[in-house]
């Protein structure tokens, strides 16, 4: 954590405003679906030691699912009323002809993603955690969620990323995976690299995770070096996520995808709203079997040394 802050303060300017861009993409208690509250409530209490005191915590809307609401459920808003920081619900923003946020321009970014499967990019940690820069209706770029999230990581720069690796979530989705305790923290500048040991960490090869592949192809993932606990590649820890694609999620974009059906599925249309409703209760019926599994694991453990709870 030395290490992280050292690097941080050399580039970053602690009297500018400071967005720290977190996971919050479902409104339940499920450990390694979101930044951990634990992880959360440490990182502001070292930024501020180091003197960043202009800082606020943003992430955008989701479908059927406000911001405000989800930080609220999940306990953020909590943690963010102790230390006294502000959030910024992205999509109550002007947005440049980029569609991100003009608030970027004038500020500088911390992007606090986790670990976990996800049903179209195999896996999301870094890249992935900033698609929600993106208005709500994001999920129009799902047929080509590679290309974007390379444009994405081109265009926001530079940019910190430290990874809540101490929950992550293996399985076929984000929000319907099983937790994994991982004990880890992953942090640097460049995106892309997170990513690729992050997939390694996890057990997935570069050419299995269609990002990767692509930035593979264009060149874009460069050598690196390791320090740390794991300075040595070889001796990376493998936790041997699983994934398995959804046929419900393959024939959702299909439909999207296709010359034909694609007019019904438009953002916002009838069908549109029938299937993230669907989606919604499927959602809702797993997390009611798994609850009692997701607030009882080993990992909850972490929830005892939050600094508000002494």
């Amino acid at each position: 954590m030395v290490l992280c802050e050292s690097r941080l303060i050399e580039h970053y300017d602690i009297k500018t405003k400071t967005l720290i861009k977190i996971n919050a993409n479902y409104d339940r208690v499920y450990p390694g679906c979101n930044t951990s509250l634990w992880f959360l409530d440490a990182l502001l209490l070292a930024l501020k030691k180091l003197g960043f005191n202009n800082l606020a915590v943003v992430e955008g809307d989701l479908k059927l699912q406000p911001a405000k609401k989800t930080i609220e459920v999940i306990g953020v808003k909590k943690v963010l009323e102790r230390h006294k920081i502000p959030f910024i619900n992205l999509d109550e923003e002007m947005r440049g002809e980029d569609e991100l946020p003009l608030l970027l321009h004038k500020s500088q970014i911390i992007n606090v993603p986790v670990i976990h499967t996800h049903t179209f990019a195999v896996i999301s940690c870094a890249c992935k955690n900033l698609f929600g820069l993106l208005p709500v209706d994001r999920e129009k770029y799902h047929n080509s969620l590679s290309e974007k999230l390379l444009k994405l990581y081109e265009r926001v720069q530079p940019c910190f990323t430290i990874v809540d690796g101490t929950v992550g979530l293996d399985g076929g989705s984000m929000r319907m995976g099983n937790p994994r305790r991982l004990d880890l923290i992953v942090a640097g500048w460049d995106a892309l690299l997170i990513d690729s040991v992050v997939s390694r960490i996890i057990g997935f090869l570069e050419d299995s995770v269609p990002l990767l592949k692509l930035a593979k192809e264009r060149g874009l993932i460069g050598n690196y070096s390791l320090k740390g606990d794991f300075e040595d590649e070889n001796m990376l820890p493998n936790f041997r996520f699983t994934y398995k694609e959804s046929k419900i999620a393959k024939l959702d974009l299909w439909l999207r995808r296709n010359g034909i059906t694609s007019r019904f599925f438009k953002y916002n249309s009838f069908f549109d709203r029938l299937v993230h409703r669907v989606r919604r209760r499927i959602l809702s019926l797993n997390y009611f079997l798994k609850r009692e599994k997701l607030l009882n694991g080993n990992w909850m453990e972490y929830s005892t040394i939050l600094t508000y709870n002494t």
